[in-house]
């Protein structure tokens, strides 16, 4: 999907982006993000998301390696599925952030909805990044 470079050392910046509930901040429409677990950030922590009053998405941790990646599964009321990576690595003075997506399942029936998912992303992508790379920033 993206990658940026953000003006913030790798352990700043790896701390929040695995705070899944602030993404929330970073997204693209109004959403909120909750943990449904206490304890930090580990494989299998699962949070829940989505619109205030509407049908929530299930999100489980599936990778987590402290200062390098952070992989979650998405699970949507629509029944799509997705899995998110979010890598972190040092350049120069600040650190490399990329974030890639895939959908793993979808309903037959909405198939040509990827289509529409693949033009959304990019516009969708450019308001995360910018409100991503100045919340790290400050």
């Amino acid at each position: 999907m993206g990658k940026i470079t953000v003006n913030a050392p790798v352990d700043k910046v790896f701390e929040a982006v695995s705070d899944l509930t602030r993404h929330a901040g970073w997204a693209a429409y109004s959403i909120d993000i909750s943990s449904e677990m206490d304890g930090p950030v580990a494989v299998g922590h699962k949070y829940s998301s989505g619109k205030s009053g509407g049908k929530r998405d299930r999100i489980t941790i599936t990778d987590f390696v402290p200062n390098e990646r952070l992989g979650f599964h998405v699970v949507m009321p629509n029944k799509w599925d997705l899995d998110w990576q979010i890598s972190v690595s040092p350049a120069g003075d600040g650190t490399s952030v990329e974030r890639k997506s895939r959908i793993t399942s979808i309903p037959t029936l909405m198939a040509p909805m990827k289509l529409l998912y693949a033009l959304a992303a990019p516009m969708d992508e450019k308001k995360l990044v910018k409100t991503m790379k100045a919340d790290l920033e400050s």
